[in-house]
């Protein structure tokens, strides 16, 4: 482990080279971030580096969580790849290496015009951090899909890059809409890097009795698709009704000549009783 007053040094290098480089604004931010509307760039830059100087206050009082917030709201601000050193200093002193090599290989990548002294600082303590870390490669053959490892965002398929993780078992979830998310447990070991091949597979939407060419079983194409008409508007059910309703009649008409021939049985509704 480096030395916390060798950190604290260097740091301080980084934090005036950050505050010096802060003139041309970064090409581009974190994809992650969206840098808010601060105003002119002479605005954003003043305030950046007031942020800038109170995270290093903080960092130099071992208060690395406020140096944390105060750096990355810098960034958010005014996004100088050269803060991406900072960040990654005090991820590490937070026991948060996965993110810390992640900053450390920003500045890196970002920053290729900060002091050698820092550069070199950047890649030793990514170097280390690494050797206590593993890896985790995942393809799926579906592009397009969002990646999530331990429930982290890390891309979209194709994943450019494997991604760096601690030892022990992680869970990796891709998904994409219309198709089924897929699950998968790996596990990790340090300075290791292991595989994960995910397929997804397309949601089928078609009916329950469906055949492939989306007709349904026992009727004819497309006939699942169709609403069905009520019941009162079906031929046959006009039909039906008349013979009841013909059937009822001719009851009631001899009904009514068994009655007047003295035959017998007298028939009252309910509501003629109680009235």
């Amino acid at each position: 482990m480096i030395a916390r007053t060798a950190n604290r040094t260097l740091l301080s290098i980084a934090v005036v080279c950050c505050a010096s480089a802060l003139a041309p604004r970064a090409a581009r931010a974190a994809p992650e971030e969206t840098a808010p509307a601060q105003g002119t760039d002479a605005q954003a830059k003043t305030r950046a580096q007031a942020l800038l100087r109170e995270g290093t206050a903080a960092y130099g009082r071992g208060d690395y969580a406020t140096a944390l917030d105060k750096f990355n709201a810098a960034y958010r601000i005014f996004p100088s790849p050269k803060l991406w050193f900072n960040i990654g200093q005090a991820n590490r002193d937070l026991g948060r290496p996965v993110e810390a090599v992640a900053a450390f290989d920003r500045f890196l990548r970002d920053a290729p015009d900060a002091p050698a002294e820092t550069l070199a600082e950047a890649r030793r303590s990514a170097a280390e951090l690494k050797t206590k870390l593993g890896q985790i490669k995942i393809t799926c053959p579906t592009d397009g899909a969002d990646v999530t490892v331990d429930g982290k965002p890390v891309g979209s398929t194709p994943l450019g890059e494997m991604v760096w993780t601690t030892p022990g078992h992680h869970q990796v979830a891709v998904q994409r809409a219309g198709f089924s998310p897929a699950i998968e447990d790996v596990g990790v070991a340090a300075g290791k890097a292991a595989t994960v091949d995910i397929a997804l597979h397309p949601i089928d939407l078609r009916p329950a009795n469906a055949t492939a060419d989306g007709a349904a079983i026992g009727g004819a194409p497309g006939a699942a698709s169709q609403p069905k008409r009520p019941v009162y508007r079906r031929p046959w059910f006009w039909v039906a009704a008349g013979v009841v309703v013909a059937a009822g009649v001719g009851a009631a008409i001899l009904l009514a000549n068994h009655e007047s021939s003295g035959g017998g049985l007298m028939t009252t509704l309910g509501a003629q009783k109680a009235f």
